[in-house]
């Protein structure tokens, strides 16, 4: 008598439950550094804060080159701090599939799981990237040059992880499914693809504002066209997010919403920087 083979029939394992220590290793160091860069941030907040003697938060490198793309000081220290929340959980979800076993024989932050291996090599080479300019800031020094290099460098390897989770979670959709991880599923568009997003967001919108400081403040154009310019950018960015998620990449992107709230966030964030100086230019008068 013939069996007859299902194409999702239970295969057995062949491989059994064997870690992979440098996948383990990149999670720990991304750890490490996500650490670090949160305590410069809250060093040099509450530094400034209170060495200026006020309530509010203080950003030394924004406040010492104001331009017409920089928001509020507290906008963007708060915006910052819902993006390590969220990286927090992140991680912590990651580490978690370090201890869940799967059926096919692997651990689950091996297979199917969308933030492989590289995704966190990445992730550590961009966080040990950008780590400087938060020291750089804490001693109220900022590089023009050496700005924008951290900032897009960084965005690079956020986008880069992007796409790999985004194509990983459409490779192995099936496998989530056939073992029934329905949760993961929507905790991985939660906190990977809407996490990564938000950081990736923050981190555009720096780079425009460090582009934007960079042209005004090194004497090569007026501050009129240099805020034309990073305006355009930041546009094009909006236009090209707007066109991949409604047409080009819709069912990848229809859950990534993160952006939009970045956006808003920050650009409200320029308009109450605005108001207050419009305040105190009248109180003046």
């Amino acid at each position: 008598m013939e069996i007859a083979v299902v194409e999702n029939d239970y295969v057995l394992p062949t491989v059994m439950y064997e870690h992979d220590w440098i996948h383990i290793l990149y999670m720990g160091i991304s750890t490490i550094f996500f650490l670090i860069q949160v305590c410069q941030r809250i060093s040099v907040d509450l530094f400034y804060s209170s060495n200026d003697l006020k309530t509010g938060i203080y950003i030394p490198s924004l406040n010492r080159y104001p331009t017409e793309l920089t928001p509020s000081p507290s906008s963007i220290s708060y915006i910052w701090y819902i993006v390590f929340i969220w990286q927090a959980i992140l991680i912590i979800y990651s580490i978690i599939g370090v201890f869940r076993r799967t059926s096919s024989g692997s651990y689950f932050y091996q297979h199917p799981c969308a933030m492989n291996k590289w995704c966190f090599f990445y992730m550590a080479f961009g966080l040990i990237l950008y780590t400087p300019q938060l020291a750089a800031a804490a001693k109220n020094k900022y590089g023009i040059g050496i700005s924008i290099f951290r900032h897009v460098g960084t965005l690079c390897e956020v986008l880069i992880i992007l796409v790999v989770v985004h194509v990983s979670l459409w490779e192995n959709l099936n496998n989530y499914l056939r073992q029934r991880f329905f949760v993961d599923v929507w905790l991985t568009r939660l906190l990977y693809h809407n996490g990564l997003a938000l950081w990736a967001s923050v981190l555009f919108y720096e780079s425009c504002l460090s582009i934007v400081i960079g042209f005004i403040y090194s004497n090569y154009i007026s501050p009129i066209t240099a805020s034309f310019i990073g305006c355009s950018v930041l546009l094009f960015g909006l236009l090209i997010l707007s066109i991949l998620e409604n047409i080009i990449f819709y069912n990848s992107l229809a859950f990534t919403l993160s952006p939009w709230f970045a956006f808003i966030w920050l650009l409200g964030g320029i308009v109450f920087r605005q108001h207050d100086e419009l305040s105190s230019s009248i109180d003046v008068i």
